[in-house]
């Protein structure tokens, strides 16, 4: 059988990043047709800097190791380290890098911002996914604001995908059940309402109890319930037009720890928590013609989380547009627009502290970027980016009672509440970012890449459950980003070879330099690099694949300024400026966090047309004597520096997959199948062996996890 549809994700990005570049940009790459067909038309989404790094990760493998959370999405992505083994606790890591300096979207809407520091700010349904795309490091212009660290696309089904050629209506029942420890069911419906409306309706649940790890102890607080609505139509306006309005909601509720990235004690009590993220989003394209190729996307999303500890509960509101027009004026295809985002944090307490709490922050942004084939073996891209960062705070501090079990606010003896208001706003932050890069074809199947990009991000939005402690900061600069990538790729669709290497360093990198009891500070502490390599090889056969590859990253601190004890003074401090420091979780949340060295072995089989397996091997190598408290010893909590160390892991997965018939599929997959017992490397790590410190120790992954999915189409 023809093994070309089932090639494995790494090798379809391989071919799409620079082969493809260089065969469509000599002819209009907005569509396959002309104008005048009447067939759907797609603009080709080309990536020229750092083209080697980027990656794709598509539903099949989605399907195949049955994904059912961030872990499960990024599990064999080179580049991402997911952390905690919590779905609500998640954090992803780029090239060491957390999330929170990476442009997250779906289906073009942003995902902003941190509703509390422990837990994670992405959440996703695999279930639902078509693709999923990971831009590593600054990139284009076209990749959104504030991608200092790069970008993250997830993109979602609609009924075309599902549907197939001849059908008007079909519907999937999923039921999937985890040895470690939990089931999952899922029901979708899908067709076409008319010739030119199609509609999706899903509806997904699960369930887990406490998960083991892999020494056969059971994780407190890692039982959770998920739940999700998400409907989509998508109508064909004209033979060039397409709208596509999706909506999505996603609750998760469970009983936390108090640091629910943390591992909780089994006498530690456990708080009631509830999670909610609503996405709307609106998706206009009009393929019009060589010059205009417009897309609009306008979006609202709304993530909220409460928590019986302290009776707190938060929410940020996003609301924005993308309109992007792209045009083909002889060899050059230059796409250009504008975007807008409006950020509302919204936080309230009660109880021993609390208050009401808002920011409102703004971004503008103008891009334009210009992929220009200069001649057949050579393709530049060079682009611009203006944006603008706004924002307002303004918050009440109150001491509450409670009046017939209901929350007050005191009020004095004139009856008058007793309040404390504050206000202030940030100076507009803004700056232009460049970029450029080229693929050049060496040789026939031979192609070397090169990319500079900048990428600037002002003052955003602060963490909802600490925005309440923050202080101005008047001399707060904007972050500014520089990413140099090299990148040399062979690929004659048997074989293919790939080797990256870049240095991205991030100046004037803002951080919360904890104050103590000064509360929340948000200051510029020095530069943040993160730099590496990666080497990719594989062989394509007619029925199998194998990918290997090997990651390397270091991500530290440089030219940080600390106020450490004066050994010539016992009672007094001076500054010392420190190069060289290692990310830790714990100490730079927000910022990053140092993971080993990997090696990544896949495999995909087909042993005929019903039956597919594949296995996954993955180690990752040891961090050890990492020098931690700096900030500690700063703020007199400690008197001297400590190690910590990570251990090394290795991780193996296997999946088999049985379609007897085109109606029913059965996924039988094994996550951890040698049951190690580790902590990742993206997870806070553990502490516990420092006197004072001993709660501070990240959430173990889970251990051996036997998944079974029975999957019936009609």
């Amino acid at each position: 059988m023809p093994f070309a549809p089932h090639k494995n994700h790494l090798f379809k990005k391989s071919l799409l990043a620079c082969s493809v570049a260089l065969s469509c940009f000599g002819t209009s790459v907005y569509a396959a047709q002309t104008s005048d067909d009447t067939d759907e038309q797609k603009i080709e989404r080309i990536a020229v800097v750092g083209a080697t790094t980027n990656s794709e990760i598509t539903p099949e493998v989605l399907e195949n190791y049955q994904a059912n959370d961030l872990e499960d999405v990024f599990r064999h992505t080179p580049s991402v380290t997911v952390g905690g083994s919590l779905g609500i606790a998640q954090k992803i890591f780029v090239r060491g890098l957390e999330d929170s300096m990476v442009n997250v979207t779906v289906d073009g809407a942003p995902q902003t911002s941190t509703l509390f520091h422990h837990i994670g700010r992405v959440a996703i349904e695999p279930e639902l996914l078509r693709s999923v795309e990971v831009q590593a490091g600054a990139g284009e212009a076209t990749a959104g604001s504030g991608a200092v660290g790069g970008a993250i696309r997830f993109k979602t089904k609609s009924a075309d995908d599902l549907l197939k050629a001849s059908e008007r209506f079909g519907g999937t029942v999923k039921a999937s059940y985890f040895t470690n420890d939990g089931h999952k069911e899922s029901v979708s419906f899908y067709g076409k309402v008319t010739d030119s409306i199609g509609v999706l309706a899903s509806y997904v649940t699960v369930s887990r109890e406490n998960m083991e790890d892999g020494d056969g102890q059971e994780i407190p607080g890692t039982a959770a319930d998920q739940t999700l609505g998400f409907v989509k139509v998508n109508t064909q306006l004209t033979d060039n037009q397409e709208l596509v309005v999706s909506f999505e909601r996603r609750k998760e509720e469970g009983k936390f720890g108090k640091q629910t990235n943390w591992a909780p004690l089994q006498t530690d009590p456990l708080f009631s928590s509830w999670g909610e993220r609503e996405t709307l989003v609106l998706n206009h394209t009009w393929y019009h013609s060589a010059l205009v190729n417009l897309e609009t996307t306008v979006y609202q999303t709304e993530s909220s989380f409460k928590r019986e500890l302290y009776t707190w509960d938060a929410s940020i509101e996003t609301t924005g547009f993308d309109i992007r027009n792209t045009s083909d004026i002889g060899m050059h295809t230059v796409t250009y627009g504008i975007e807008r985002k409006n950020d509302k944090v919204d936080s309230e307490s009660y109880g021993d502290f609390g208050g009401i709490y808002d920011e409102d922050g703004t971004v503008t942004g103008l891009y334009v970027q210009d992929h220009w084939q200069l001649r057949d073996d050579l393709l530049l891209s060079f682009g611009l980016r203006h944006d603008s960062y706004e924002l307002d705070h303004s918050g009440i501090d109150a001491n509450w009672v409670k009046v017939d079990g209901v929350w007050v606010i005191e009020k004095d003896a004139n009856g008058n509440p007793v309040t404390t208001s504050n206000a202030f706003s940030t100076e507009k932050q803004d700056g232009i970012s460049k970029n450029v890069g080229l693929v050049y074809e060496l040789a026939d199947n031979l192609k070397l890449s090169v990319g500079y990009a900048e990428a600037l991000r002002g003052r955003q939005v602060a963490d909802a459950f600490t925005v309440g402690e923050l202080t101005p900061n008047e001399n707060l600069n904007p972050e500014e980003v520089e990413n140099t990538e090299l990148g040399l790729q062979y690929n004659d669709g048997t074989w293919m070879l790939e080797a990256s290497l870049y240095v991205s360093t991030i100046d004037d990198v803002v951080f919360d330099k904890f104050k103590g009891r000064e509360g929340v500070f948000y200051e510029n502490i020095g530069e943040l690099e993160s730099k590496g390599f990666e080497l990719v090889a594989g062989y394509q056969a007619d029925n199998f694949d194998v990918i290997i590859s090997y990651n390397n990253n270091d991500v530290e601190l440089n030219n940080a300024v600390f106020n450490l004890p004066d050994p010539a003074a016992p009672d007094s401090t001076k500054p010392v400026t420190i190069n060289g420091i290692d990310m830790a979780a714990y100490e730079y949340g927000g910022l990053g966090n140092a993971v080993g060295d990997s090696v990544n072995v896949n495999f995909n089989y087909h042993l005929n047309e019903q039956i597919k397996l594949g296995w996954n091997y993955n180690y990752v190598a040891s961090l050890n004597d990492i020098e931690v408290f700096h900030r500690s010893m700063e703020l007199g909590w400690v008197t001297e520096l400590e190690t910590i160390s990570k251990p090394s892991y290795q991780l193996v997965d296997a999946y088999i997959s049985y379609a007897p018939f085109e109606a029913l599929k059965v996924d039988l997959s094994v996550q951890n199948l040698l049951d190690e017992s580790y902590r990742s490397h993206g997870s806070v790590a553990d502490y516990g062996h420092i006197p004072g410190y001993e709660n501070v120790v990240g959430i173990k992954e889970a251990g051996r996890d036997i998944r079974l999915t029975l999957t019936y189409q009609f």
